[in-house]
């Protein structure tokens, strides 16, 4: 199966021809020997040195952080019951894991120890709004250590870390597979620097969240769909998040049977117009002809592991309190939290900013920011990556905008990793070298600053 061939600066991996408009968006696959032996290139060694090494590291420098501020910092602050005391978050050498356990930590640990709370609950901030799997995990590595208060914080806070390498190893092959090796460790280093990055080893989903994300992408991209399904009902059995990986999963399945059956033609036509019409005109045909085969439609289910994920939870909530919609109603009864339409918040938002509030729940300033700045990444991503990325990175950045709410908008777009494949990809240049230096100390100076408040227990970043 022969499609169209990739300019020569780009990688061996399904080309997307909307980067320079030259061809049409996602055409047939390069032949699979020349994927494959591009795949088969990856070793151990270099994942350790461009992968996980990078990626420790920075786990270290914010670890020091953390403990630099918790005795050197916390004991200046004026005393606030709604703030960590020193008497007991800076107790040594409890404050090792004590400093990843903030906020919403709390109730995943609870969870993890006592299960769910009753429905009588659901009109408060109830634990219902926080999915089972990573309290799971947490349950199941804390009896393992013993079963008391400290096993239970030394299992999340592992979970975390150990969720996080898993998750560099994987976004480390898919950024090598679909846009070369010099891409990928630029890529993890901007993921691992990210401001709001340290939430990647505290007492929170983030890392297992986004590790299933991006296997889920990883398999989709590799067409191994029932281990993509699984990826992605794990992930939304984890978060409500995980459940918009049905849409960029499901665009991938079709483009894939579709090229499959009907391959693009060696050559495109030079105008845009005439192109669009010969790739909607393949895509359909090539659709048709994919449904004639069974095989097709039974791949097809595995994409309906994702919504599974969701419904497991659900059923449960009828099961344990007799309220299968539980998780929504506590999300709206409790947290404020309800569908409503992205530019409704954003100019809400914008004409009541919160300044100056640091025990406030939103951090307006950075999440207004982070909002406006990854709208824009949505088009950046249209124009330079492959729709699946684009898909993907469409449906993370709006879900949470269509909340009512901005609270935690900034961590919540730590998922939102092909952004970071898009900083890899204007800095890749050798003349880009000091944007590149900008971005790094930029995050990383970020990030120290964020973390400090994080440890201190300031509300605002949680």
């Amino acid at each position: 199966m022969q499609g169209l061939q990739p300019p020569a600066d780009q990688p061996a991996a399904d080309v997307d021809l909307h980067k320079d408009r030259s061809s049409l968006q996602e055409p047939s696959q390069l032949p699979r020997i020349q994927a494959r032996a591009n795949f088969d290139r990856v070793t151990l060694p270099e994942i350790w040195r461009n992968a996980f090494l990078p990626y420790l590291g920075t786990r270290l420098i914010i670890f020091v952080i953390g403990i630099l501020a918790t005795y050197y910092v916390m004991p200046l602050m004026t005393s606030n019951p709604r703030l960590p005391s020193f008497s007991t978050w800076g107790a040594f050498p409890q404050s090792f894991l004590l400093m990843w356990q903030h906020f919403d930590s709390g109730f995943y640990l609870d969870i993890a120890r006592h299960g769910y709370w009753p429905a009588s609950t659901l009109h408060s901030r109830s634990d219902w709004v926080f999915y089972p799997l990573y309290p799971l995990l947490i349950a199941g590595l804390g009896r393992l250590f013993g079963g008391n208060a400290t096993a239970f914080n030394l299992a999340g806070v592992l979970l975390s870390n150990i969720a996080g390498v898993v998750m560099i190893g994987y976004f480390y092959l898919l950024v090598r597979r679909d846009f070369g090796e010099k891409i990928a460790p630029r890529a993890i280093l901007y993921l691992a620097l990210f401001p709001l990055a340290f939430f990647l080893s505290a007492v929170y989903t983030e890392s297992l969240l986004l590790c299933l994300s991006i296997a889920c992408i990883y398999y989709a991209r590799k067409q191994a769909w029932w281990l993509a399904g699984l990826c992605g009902g794990l992930a939304a059995f984890t978060r409500l998040q995980g459940v918009a990986l049905a849409v960029p999963l499901a665009w991938e399945y079709l483009r894939a049977v579709s090229a499959r059956s009907m391959p693009l033609p060696g050559e495109a036509p030079q105008r845009l117009s005439e192109r669009l019409r010969l790739w909607f005109s393949y895509y359909f045909r090539g659709l048709g002809l994919a449904a004639r085969q069974v095989k097709n439609w039974l791949n097809a289910l595995s994409i309906g592991l994702v919504p599974c994920g969701l419904l497991a939870f659900m059923t449960y909530g009828f099961l344990d309190i007799g309220d299968f919609l539980a998780t929504f109603h506590t999300s709206d009864w409790g947290w404020g939290r309800r569908i409503s339409p992205p530019w409704r918040l954003l100019l809400y938002s914008l004409k009541h900013p919160i300044l100056g509030q640091p025990l406030n729940w939103n951090f307006w300033v950075l999440n207004i920011v982070a909002a406006f700045a990854f709208l824009a990444v949505i088009i950046w991503a249209f124009r330079r990556l492959p729709m699946i990325y684009t898909l993907y990175t469409a449906v993370t950045v709006l879900l949470p905008l269509s909340s009512n709410s901005l609270n935690s908008l900034a961590r919540y777009y730590l998922l939102v990793f092909p952004a970071f494949i898009l900083l890899a990809l204007l800095t890749g240049k050798d003349e880009k070298q000091h944007l590149h230096n900008f971005i790094v100390a930029g995050f990383a100076a970020l990030q120290a600053i964020l973390m400090v408040f994080f440890v201190l227990g300031i509300f605002a970043i949680a």
